[in-house]
């Protein structure tokens, strides 16, 4: 897993030069059809999966409510993360996810791999379990 650019570069900034960086009121969490790279790249898109939508850790509550607070540089997600039903035609593999500051658009903060990469097949589901979604920072 890594930052992003953009986020390693806020880190950077605030670390050493005292640049304010204002956190973000939320993030979310993409899933990806290949290595999003530090842009977020190959984001599952609607035209494959119709009502896919990023997916907001905290589930609208305090932002601080979506993952475990840092200890040992890494942090993990404390509550479900599901997806909408997969309505695409055909099979669609992620292996991949991303987080976000933004429900669309916005700037990527952090990539990673998923453990195991997941076929989805119509109407299978996408979940992420508490725990299931590791963050570190070397």
């Amino acid at each position: 897993m890594a930052l992003s650019t953009y986020a390693a570069n806020a880190m950077i900034n605030l670390l050493l030069r005292g640049v304010a960086y204002t956190a973000p009121a939320r993030v979310y969490v993409s899933l990806h059809t290949a290595n999003p790279g530090n842009t977020g790249a190959s984001e599952v898109t609607t035209v494959q999966w119709p009502s896919y939508a990023r997916q907001d850790p905290a589930q609208g509550g305090a932002v601080a409510g979506g993952f475990l607070a840092s200890t040992a540089k890494a942090t993990e997600n404390l509550l479900d993360l599901l997806f909408a039903n997969y309505n695409g035609a055909g099979s669609l593999t992620i292996s991949h996810f991303a987080i976000w500051d933004a429900a669309t658009a916005g700037n990527c903060l952090w990539t990673g791999s998923l453990t195991v990469s997941k076929t989805l097949q119509p109407d299978d589901e996408a979940i992420i379990y508490p725990g299931d979604l590791d963050l570190s920072v070397s």
